[in-house]
């Protein structure tokens, strides 16, 4: 009797173990699934954020406002998409405006693209919150749990994070002295402009499309390169202007250059309707164009 007890308990014991055992196993693939999960979902959002970092920071720049104390507004950029994953897709199927520009639009035909749909993106987005759980909060101040809800925060940062070092790296390369004379004659041209009421942008160094300034007043928002050249300018500044217009979507498009435009340049920009001018003119640039 006691043979049948001790061999009855062995078996529940090797029965016990043997669950044990398939418990933790699959705890160890579930976790290791996870971190893979997590690693892509991080990974892929990084990479396509490096890719597009150029056209990323033109669209910030493009949708940032500027009042007249020099404060700059980014709602637009940052814009305020659904949160809630039931609502996020209803609002693709219904063709939201929330989705249509900014960081929400490049979020939901890039990134949201390349993982095939919402319930793998938040599949991967949840296996990143396992693994990642704790999330410095800037805005409030302290360390807290990260919420569903925090994946476009999430995503959000790491596009201003790319954005912000493009702006730092470009501003440091505007000390180097290849670049002064043409940023000082730039700065010259803007402060032109400023001085009669133009609202005006700089373009990022890097990916301007041939476009220095974007200066607005009333319905016009005009694309204009500044040229301090010591020979004519020639046909190429207005091959790149008259292009910049269009990816930058201005009403006009102007040259400014202190050392005139070849023969060629001129009849090239009568052609394509690109105003030529000096700085001394830009005072005028309003009457001008009108």
């Amino acid at each position: 009797m006691n043979n049948i007890f001790i061999i009855l308990v062995s078996l529940i014991l090797l029965f016990l173990i043997t669950i044990l055992k398939s418990f933790l196993l699959k705890k160890r693939k579930d976790k290791l699934n996870d971190a893979l999960n997590a690693n892509y979902f991080l990974e892929t959002i990084n990479r396509l954020i490096e890719e597009n970092k150029y056209n990323l920071l033109e669209e910030r720049i493009r949708l940032k406002v500027i009042d007249a104390y020099g404060n700059e507004d980014l709602k637009k950029w940052i814009g305020n998409p659904p949160l809630d994953e039931k609502l996020i897709e209803k609002s693709i199927n219904n063709g939201s405006k929330r989705l249509k520009e900014g960081i929400p639009y490049f979020w939901e035909k890039v990134i949201l693209k390349k993982f095939s749909g919402t319930d793998i993106f938040f599949e991967k987005w949840k296996a990143y919150r396992k693994i990642n759980p704790i999330i410095n909060d800037e805005i409030i101040g302290v360390s807290r749990i990260l919420e569903n809800e925090d994946w476009f925060i999430f995503i959000a940062s790491q596009i201003e994070k790319t954005c912000l070092n493009l702006i730092e790296n470009n501003t440091s390369r505007i000390n180097n002295q290849n670049y002064k004379k043409g940023i000082i004659f730039e700065n010259h041209c803007m402060e032109i402009l400023k001085e009669n009421g133009w609202k005006v942008k700089e373009t990022p160094i890097t990916g301007d499309q041939g476009v220095d300034l974007i200066a607005s007043i009333d319905n016009l928002r005009i694309c204009i390169q500044c040229k301090n050249h010591k020979k004519a300018v020639g046909n190429n500044a207005v091959q790149e202007i008259s292009a910049g217009k269009l990816y930058w979507k201005g009403t006009h498009a102007v040259l400014v250059s202190k050392s005139g435009f070849t023969k060629s340049a001129q009849k090239l920009a009568r052609a394509n309707k690109v105003k030529l001018i000096n700085d001394f003119e830009l005072k005028d640039l309003e009457n001008l164009l009108i």
